[in-house]
């Protein structure tokens, strides 16, 4: 009988234990089912690798048309102050050679001067006109021919005037001289066109590029207008130049 009471009661210390166990496993679920859910010990968001690389590619971009804009206004400033430049030049040489040009009055019909007055004494004749260049001319050739071919007009103008106008008795002067009248032909400017090429024959009459500028002559009086001295100048290279490549191209435009 006492050994009956003696497993009844370990029965029961047993289920105690075990109903024990189970509420404690079960709490220790809870807690940490509750622990995840917090929030707490989860790792921070970080940011967007590709927005970042696609804003710091944009600002690279508006930087870069930015820097192209300056280079481009740079340019543009120095081209204006070459052109300006050469016109300065261009005419204080119309006026030096108008002011030689003028008729001195004839002998006799000098008016007198009123009484009293004192003729003042003559005023010396202006210098010539030199250019301020120091470069050789085959140097100035050579940077003309560049700036040409790199369609920066005006600036080869400027290199080829330096070498005419510093360099008259040259033999380079020749050809700069008719790639400058060439540049005022394709720019429209037939009348400034015109004058170069004449002024090239003027200075050169028997140089390998007279018949080529003859031909150039004629185009310019009749994109001037004046057809019939287009003519007569094409007839005179045919005359002139019988064998050369511009006669045949002046008899093709007489033809036409």
């Amino acid at each position: 009988m006492i050994v009956f009471h003696l497993v009844l009661v370990a029965l029961a210390l047993a289920g105690c234990g075990g109903v024990a166990k189970q509420s404690a496993t079960a709490e220790a679920k809870t807690a940490a089912g509750a622990q995840g859910t917090d929030g707490a010990d989860q790792p921070p968001k970080t940011a967007d690798p590709a927005r970042l690389n696609e804003q710091v590619g944009r600002v690279a971009g508006e930087l870069s048309e930015l820097q192209n804009a300056v280079a481009k206004l740079i340019v543009s400033s120095r081209q204006q102050e070459d052109q300006l430049t050469y016109l300065r030049r261009r005419l204080e040489e119309l006026e030096s050679l108008n002011r030689n040009r003028l008729p001195a009055a004839p002998s006799g019909f000098a008016p007198s001067p009123p009484s009293g007055f004192a003729p003042s004494a003559p005023a010396a004749a202006p210098p010539p006109l030199a250019s301020a260049t120091t470069m050789l001319p085959a140097d100035l050739y050579r940077a003309g021919v560049e700036k040409l071919q790199a369609k920066n007009l005006d600036a080869a103008i400027l290199s080829f005037n330096d070498l005419i106008v510093t360099y008259p008795d040259n033999s380079l002067r020749e050809s700069a001289q008719f790639l400058m009248a060439d540049i005022f032909y394709t720019q429209k400017d037939f009348r400034g066109a015109l004058a170069e090429f004449e002024s090239l024959i003027a200075a050169v009459p028997r140089g390998e590029k007279v018949p080529d500028a003859l031909v150039k002559i004629g185009l310019c009086q009749k994109d001037l207008g004046d057809t019939e001295r287009a003519k007569r100048t094409w007839e005179r290279v045919v005359r002139d130049y019988p064998a050369s490549v511009a006669a045949r191209q002046a008899r093709v435009l007489l033809r036409n």
